[in-house]
């Protein structure tokens, strides 16, 4: 006849421990490996963002460029006429002012161009996310290898102290 060997005490708490050290362990993986793809997820979408702005802000330069020099050199036309103008017209005070005025309307915008001009080009087009830190999971890893070595712990105690007492 032959003899089943049992399954002792001892070699039951080492499976049960590992097996639950080893889930433990898993979890913690299992959440590392999603906060890593979370991570990479959102430094995607914030890099194509930032690429976005670039992009706009860039394309805002190009027409303010395309806006700006024609207008500066039509300031420059307006003044001109501005001093031209004779002071011996009876009406010189009145188109003086209203040219001044012009002159004005058009320094005006020259530096609204010009401000954005320095806004855009001095800008931060840097996208920031909020990053999940996939460190705070090794607490996992820590508590699933503790469990292990405490039922490995635990069945050689066990082990021994039954041990001494079969003989």
């Amino acid at each position: 006849m032959e003899e089943k060997k049992k399954i002792t005490l001892p070699i039951k708490i080492i499976i049960i421990g590992c097996i639950i050290g080893l889930v433990v362990s898993g979890f913690g993986g299992f959440k590392q490996v999603k906060a890593n793809k979370t991570n990479e997820e959102r430094k995607q979408a914030a890099l194509k963002e930032s690429e976005e702005a670039v992009a706009k802000a860039n394309a805002r330069l190009k027409e303010i460029e395309e806006e700006y020099y024609p207008l500066k050199d039509q300031l420059e036309k307006k003044e001109q006429e501005c001093d031209a103008m004779s002071m011996s017209d009876s009406d010189w005070f009145e188109k003086h002012s209203k040219c001044q005025r012009e002159v004005s309307e058009l320094n005006q915008r020259v530096i609204n161009l010009e401000m954005e001009d320095d806004a855009i080009k001095n800008a931060d087009y840097t996208r920031y996310y909020q990053k999940v830190k996939p460190m705070s999971y090794q607490i996992f890893y820590i508590i699933g290898a503790s469990i292990a070595g405490l039922a490995i712990l635990g069945a050689f105690i066990i082990y021994l102290v039954k041990g001494k007492k079969t003989y």
